[in-house]
């Protein structure tokens, strides 16, 4: 009987093998590919973050030499901060709304779009997941919050009044009509492109 029991197992052995070896060959994927996607994220991070580095020194510059020299457009149009959310970063000016090598560096001015404490509407679009995420929590943004716009000719706050889900071929978000405005606009739901959030703010102050 015992014979027949060793046996018994030994078969059981047998076939539970391939389905072992299955899942180690399933965990060993599923961490690889999660390692890769950590690796990209990180990786993207440190490209934001060095480029941003160099926009805040070239701002500073800038915003000391206000008087005398025009900045360069290539260097950034603003610096964006959000208080609530922590947004601190100096916006590119893309060119186009689907330049993705300017998103790289930070929150991009959409062209053809108002620039800030002008009449129209400020059109500033960010990244929620890659490349330092600047606009991953701007969803908790909520009525009455602050987003302050620093340009060469002063420092404009918008009052956050709504937020809205379009798709992604949606241009109404890009109207020029009405009071002076900013639209914060990224990719929702995070790692996904299905959908557009839209934060809007009206100018409140100038100076």
């Amino acid at each position: 009987m015992r014979s027949k029991g060793k046996h018994e197992a030994r078969v059981i052995n047998r076939k539970r093998r391939p389905l072992l070896i299955a899942g180690a060959v399933l965990f060993l994927i599923g961490a690889s590919l999660l390692a890769g996607v950590y690796l990209y994220i990180y990786n993207t991070n440190r490209s934001m973050s060095r480029a941003q580095s160099d926009l805040m020194e070239y701002w500073g510059k800038a915003i000391n030499n206000r008087d005398t020299e025009p900045p360069d457009l290539h260097g950034g149009v603003a610096h964006l901060t959000i208080p609530e959310i922590d947004v601190d970063y100096i916006v590119v000016e893309l060119e186009g709304t689907d330049d993705q090598e300017n998103l790289k560096r930070g929150p991009g001015h959409v062209p053809g779009t108002a620039y800030p404490g002008l009449t129209g509407n400020v059109v500033i679009a960010g990244h929620r997941t890659t490349y330092g995420a600047p606009f991953r929590n701007i969803d908790l943004l909520k009525a009455g919050d602050k987003v302050i716009v620093e340009t060469i000719d002063g420092k404009f706050v918008y009052e956050v009044t709504k937020q809205l889900k379009v798709d992604p071929g949606d241009t109404s978000v890009l109207s020029q009509e009405g009071e002076p405005r900013v639209t914060l606009s990224a990719c929702d739901p995070p790692y996904s492109a299905s959908k557009r959030l839209i934060v809007i703010g009206y100018l409140v102050q100038d100076k």
